[in-house]
Formats: C-alpha cells, sequence, structure tokens
C-alpha cells in the first residue's frame, strides 16, 4: 500500500476538522441553520434600509389630506378626489341641456334616452360622494341639487306628454260636441300649466347654488345655464297653446249648449260639496240635483277630469262619496254634467299633512339585489295606497316602485356594485296632499370576487403551510432533497347550464301567477323584470339587468321574437317613465309578448 493510501485509510471513520492545528473540528453546517442565516440577513438589510432614511414624516406622508391642505379653503374637497370626481361632475352638470333641448323641439323618444343618459351620470356620482366618505363636501351639495333637477327633468317630459294627450282629447270632443268632456280638457289644460310653472320655479331656484359650486372648481356652466333658459321657453310655448284652448274651448262650449237649448235638451242642474275641506283619507259629499227623470246619468268632474259617473234618484238628486286621496293639497274644483248641461263650479280645500316612512333590506343576494320592503302611512296612521317610493342608494335614486292599499311596498334595489352601500327608501309627495319623508339608512356590503376568494385562499395557505411542514419534516433528515411541491392548478371553470325554454302552459301560468294580485302596472313590471333575468340566465355575460329597456331590445332586435320583446318594452316605457296606466289591451299584449319571447316562439 502507497503511502498515500495508508493516509487515506487512516482517516476513514474520523471527522474532518477545518479549523487551526490544536483545535477541535466543526460539524457540517446543516441546511435548515442555513435558511436561518440567510433570512437573518434578509431582515438585517432591510433594517439598514430605512435606518439610511431617517425622515420618516413628512407633510406630504402623515397628512390626513394631501400636505395638510385646508379642506374649508377648498369647500372641503381634496386634489385626489378631486382628480375623481370632477370629471363625473362636468358630465352631470352638462347632461341636463341636451334632455331640455330635446323636449322644447318636440323629439320627446330623444329626450328620453337623453333622460336615461342623465339619470346613469348621477348615479355614479352618488355612488363617488359614498364611497369617498364626501358627505360633507361642496360635492354632495351639488349631488342633491342635481338629483332634484332629475327628477324636475322627468316631470317635465311627462307633462309634455300630457299636453300633447289634450290636444288630441280636444279634436276628439269638439268632433263629438262633448261640451262637458271639452270643458274637462280646458280644466286639465290649466292644472296642467300650474305644475309645469311650478316645476320651472324649483329648477331655476336651484341654478344658483349649482352654478356657484361649479364654478369655483373651475367647471364650465353655460351649458347648464342655457338648460334653464330652454327650461323657460318650454312653459312659454305650453302656456301660449293652453291660452288658445281656453278661448276655442269655451267658444265651442257656448255654441253646443246653444244648440241644445233651442232643441230643449238643456236640463237644469245643481251641485255642492259638503263639507268643504278635508284631510288625506276623509270622505267629501258631492251631491245636488238635475232637471231629468231617475235614473239621468250625471258625470262629476275634479279639476277638469272625469272622478266619477252617477245615476239621479227620486225627485233627481244624486250624491257621490269622494275619499282624498291622491290629489295636491290647497284649492281644488269640481262640477256635474248632464248631457250638454254643466253646473256651476264648487271649490274645496284639502290641507297637508306629515307621513312616515319605514324601511328594511330583507335580503342581499350575492349579485348585487337587494330585496326592501317597508310601508308609508301619514302622522294619524292612515296608509298612503298608490304613492311613488324611490330606493336611493348612496344619495342617489336607484329603483322606483308603489306603495300598495296598505301602504306597504316591495321594491328590488338590482346591479349594486361590489363594495359598501347605503340604502334609503324615500317617500315622494307629489300629487299627494302630504310632505315627503324618508326612512333611516341601512347600509349593506356586496361582495366582490376577491371576499369570496380570501376565505378560500387563506384555507389554501393554511393547508399548503400544514403540508409543506408534514413533509419538511418527514425529509429534514435526507440530504440533497429539495422542497415540497404544493398542490396547485387553478380551479376547474364552472360549467354555466343554460335553464330550457318552458312549455307555452308553463309559460302562461307564470305570466298568470306574476300578475295575480297587482295591478296593471305592476303586473306590466313584473313580467318585464321576470323576462330579463330569464334572458340574463339564457344569455351569461351580456350583463343585461345593467341595461336599458331599449339597449335590452336592441340586442335581440335581429332575433326571431325581436318584435315581441320590442313590444313588451314600449308598453313598459310608457308605465314604468311616462306614469300611465295601462289598458286592457296593453296588459294582454305583454302577456302575449312575454309568453312568445320566454318560450323562444313555442307558442307559435
Amino acid at each position: 500500500m502507497s503511502r498515500l493510501g495508508s493516509a487515506l485509510s487512516s482517516l476513514r471513520g474520523r471527522t474532518i476538522g477545518n479549523g487551526p492545528p490544536g483545535f477541535p473540528a466543526v460539524p457540517p453546517v446543516r441546511r435548515e441553520w442555513l435558511a436561518l442565516l440567510v433570512l437573518g440577513l434578509a431582515a438585517l438589510v432591510l433594517l439598514l434600509v430605512f435606518a439610511g432614511q431617517p425622515l420618516l414624516y413628512a407633510a406630504e406622508t402623515g397628512a390626513v389630506s394631501p400636505y395638510h391642505e385646508d379642506l374649508t379653503a377648498t369647500g372641503r374637497l381634496t386634489r385626489d378626489d378631486g382628480s375623481l370626481v370632477l370629471p363625473e361632475w362636468a358630465t352631470s352638470l352638462n347632461a341636463a341641456q341636451s334632455v331640455v333641448l330635446d323636449i322644447r323641439l318636440g323629439d320627446l323618444d330623444a329626450a328620453s334616452a337623453s333622460l336615461d343618459a342623465y339619470l346613469r351620470s348621477g348615479r355614479s356620482l352618488s355612488s363617488l360622494v359614498f364611497r369617498l366618505d364626501m358627505t360633507e363636501t361642496d360635492v354632495a351639495e351639488f349631488n342633491r341639487n342635481n338629483t332634484a333637477n332629475v327628477a324636475s327633468l322627468r316631470r317635465l317630459l311627462n307633462q309634455t306628454e300630457e299636453f300633447a294627450r289634450l290636444d288630441a282629447l280636444e279634436v276628439r270632443y269638439r268632433d263629438e260636441n262633448d261640451a262637458a268632456m271639452l270643458r274637462s280638457v280646458q280644466l286639465q289644460g290649466e292644472e296642467l300649466r300650474k305644475a309645469v310653472e311650478a316645476n320651472y320655479r324649483g329648477y331655476a331656484a336651484r341654478q344658483g347654488a349649482m352654478v356657484n359650486i361649479s364654478q369655483h372648481y373651475g367647471l364650465d356652466t353655460s351649458q347648464y345655464e342655457e338648460s334653464v333658459l330652454e327650461f323657460a321657453a318650454v312653459v312659454a310655448a305650453l302656456g301660449a297653446r293652453q291660452d288658445e284652448r281656453a278661448t276655442s274651448v269655451s267658444g265651442a262650449v257656448r255654441e253646443i249648449q246653444r244648440e241644445a237649448a233651442v232643441s230643449g235638451d238643456l236640463a237644469a242642474i245643481t251641485f255642492e260639496i259638503v263639507p268643504d275641506r278635508g284631510i288625506y283619507g276623509d270622505v267629501l259629499a258631492m251631491r245636488g240635483t238635475v232637471s231629468r227623470p231617475a235614473g239621468t246619468g250625471v258625470t262629476i268632474y275634479l279639476d277638469g277630469r272625469l272622478l266619477a259617473g252617477v245615476q239621479s234618484q227620486g225627485g233627481g238628486g244624486f250624491e257621490f262619496p269622494y275619499r282624498v286621496g291622491k290629489i295636491e293639497s290647497g284649492q281644488h274644483e269640481a262640477y256635474a254634467s248632464a248631457g250638454a248641461a254643466i253646473s256651476a263650479e264648487r271649490t274645496f280645500r284639502v290641507a297637508v299633512r306629515n307621513t312616515t316612512t319605514t324601511f328594511a333590506v330583507e335580503r342581499l343576494e350575492a349579485n348585487g339585489t337587494a330585496f326592501c320592503t317597508g310601508s308609508v302611512a301619514t302622522e294619524d296612521g292612515v296608509p298612503v295606497r298608490g304613492g311613488t317610493v324611490g330606493i336611493a342608494v348612496d344619495g342617489g335614486w336607484w329603483e322606483v316602485g308603489e306603495t300598495r292599499d296598505d301602504g306597504t311596498f316591495a321594491i328590488d334595489a338590482t346591479s349594486l356594485e361590489p363594495g359598501r352601500h347605503r340604502l334609503t327608501a324615500e317617500f315622494d309627495p307629489e300629487g299627494f296632499p302630504l310632505n315627503g319623508s324618508g326612512s333611516a339608512p341601512v347600509d349593506v356590503l356586496v361582495p366582490s370576487i376577491w371576499d369570496w376568494l380570501r376565505p378560500l385562499l387563506y384555507l389554501l395557505g393554511v393547508g399548503a403551510a400544514g403540508a409543506g411542514a408534514v413533509l419538511y419534516l418527514r425529509r429534514r433528515g435526507a440530504a440533497g432533497e429539495g422542497g415540497v411541491a404544493l398542490p396547485g392548478g387553478p380551479p376547474p371553470e364552472p360549467v354555466i347550464e343554460l335553464p330550457p325554454a318552458p312549455t307555452v302552459d308553463e309559460a302562461e301560468q307564470a305570466a298568470a301567477l306574476l300578475a295575480e294580485g297587482v295591478d296593471g302596472r305592476e303586473a306590466v313590471t313584473r313580467l318585464y323584470r321576470r323576462l330579463v333575468r330569464e334572458l340574463d340566465a339564457r344569455h351569461p355575460g351580456q350583463a343585461l339587468p345593467s341595461l336599458t329597456p331599449r339597449e335590452i331590445a336592441a340586442r335581440f332586435a335581429s332575433g326571431p321574437t325581436g318584435g315581441d320583446l320590442a313590444t313588451l318594452v314600449r308598453v313598459h316605457e310608457r308605465v314604468r317613465y311616462a306614469g300611465c296606466d295601462p289598458t286592457e289591451e296593453d296588459i294582454r299584449t305583454v302577456n302575449k309578448a312575454f309568453i312568445h319571447v320566454i318560450t323562444e316562439g313555442g307558442d307559435d
């Protein structure tokens, strides 16, 4: 054996030292100690990095607002918030002008589309105000006035459509020589003119605050100011048309009555109202006599609108018990007619009462739908029936519904974005002798995808850490083995099963159940919403509940049921946005269109 071989043999089984001569040998470094050493060095490096930056506080980084700027001097709106809010603010400010201009030019379809765009912009601004917690800033004051302006322009659109309807009725009743209905058209026009003028006064009264606040932040208010002038032009044009109507109708009524008197067909009629004042829920007796045999038909009109038809009793007497309901507070006029005979007009007064509104969110679904319930009643506890209730989300109206006969309501606030929202219910007293009221706020949290994934990721992390620890402990003594591979891979893509189209019988049963126990307006609204939900389930990814009715109709216009969907949408818009009561023909049309679309043409 060579000297080298002998030396190697003598070293076998010994621990090889790495210290200087005369010192004991150092054992080899294990992997876990090496890992701890690396982590310790990393922590030391981080400390040295921050230690090299002694200025840990600055006016820029340590302030509630950037550089401790004085929010009272800047309208309590920080520069960062302003960069987010001002573009949407400017959009809402300018949107009003196109709505009023379309109305003045008589293009009511374009006005309706412009109003929808205005409403969407207002909702976006309201969401920003709430999410950025700017309820005490100037933008919140602007948003409140802006929301009121949206409501004013919605009323103006409805009022303009009502004037057009009166024009058509005037022509019809002239052809029929109906003196009482011509008088009705004239008085309805007078009441409508007063309503339009009051609407304008409210819109114009907000101009100063809107302009001053907006100009303070450098926004151009010229288009908004133009909208006030255009609104005034609409009021003037409608007033001139009503003046013409009053003159022509009065002459036509006199001529009709003269001809009836010549033929001996003009009866004598008297009329009175007892008592001559009341409040919401009271009953007033409207009665009189007519110089005709018992059973003669008598028509009673209130503020020019047909109120009731009764028949005379023995001695020519007639009576109608009128319950004070949806009518403005103040003085009102009523009269009776029998043929061409029209009684003298009698007046009565209705006093205003306060109301209370209750509100609760019964259920919140993950898709952003809040199921809301509540009630509206007078301060005396009388339920308010047929009242308009708006669900406000973050300060802006989101969904609108009506109270039932018992004063309760159920409204679904749909398409809420993920995050925190503040919901309230607000009773709109327009058309009632009542003051409006709002409920206490209810805060809700709509979960986002991260809210759902966070617990899952936490569990996966804990599981992975546990699995890694177990594998590490099992392998800690093994040399040369690496780390443990964590179970991974994305979760499988969910399978979306499209619901099959129901049979005609099933669709008819569904339509009947939706319309059961509700009036025509609610039936039309339910059928439309149910249809949108069905279409959204069959066409995932299109977010149909977030679209306007016309956008949904356009989306399916080229399909085999596009015509029926468009027909249903037209009736829905007239009922929902124009405030018209659906006729029996409208309800039949909506039912037929609903069944045809939901069965995908299965009833052909």
